[in-house]
């Protein structure tokens, strides 16, 4: 695979994490009862991770000698301002669990870039431990 395909699949998986839900909850305003607060220290670690995955591909990136796309919002997460975290944990499970599928066709067009199959990787754990996290707590509260 040519380095300039590895950097373009980058650039692609950079703007999921730009445009993810996760992603925008840290912005969003979002709502927190009270029954639901002691997730929501979990959903802003996870936007931390989020941002910090961003940081890991922009530097692999640049490490490859190519260059950033630069990204809009995604008008589709417009709607988040002020919900309810207990009425958006089924949608954010859902972009990440697309987000994992992404990042697996990714990696699998990886194949000789090993940097970027380490960076990749790791991220895709943490993506895959997002959806344990978030699944299992969405369980625990649903209603008897």
């Amino acid at each position: 695979m040519a380095q300039n395909d590895t950097i373009d699949i980058l650039n692609e998986l950079l703007g999921l994490e730009q445009t993810s839900v996760i992603e925008r909850l840290h912005r969003s305003g979002v709502f927190v009862s009270r029954a639901w607060a002691d997730g929501y220290p979990v959903v802003k670690r996870m936007t931390e991770e989020v941002y910090e995955h961003g940081q890991w591909l922009v530097q692999l990136i640049l490490d490859l000698r190519g260059g950033v796309w630069p990204r809009a919002n995604d008008p589709t997460c417009a709607d988040l301002h002020y919900q309810e975290l207990c009425h958006l944990l089924p949608r954010v499970i859902d972009n990440e669990k697309a987000i994992i599928a992404k990042y697996e066709l990714a990696r699998s067009h990886l194949a000789l870039e090993p940097q970027a199959i380490e960076v990749v990787s790791r991220i895709l754990a943490r993506h895959s431990e997002h959806v344990e996290q978030l699944t299992r707590f969405l369980a625990n509260r649903a209603p008897a």
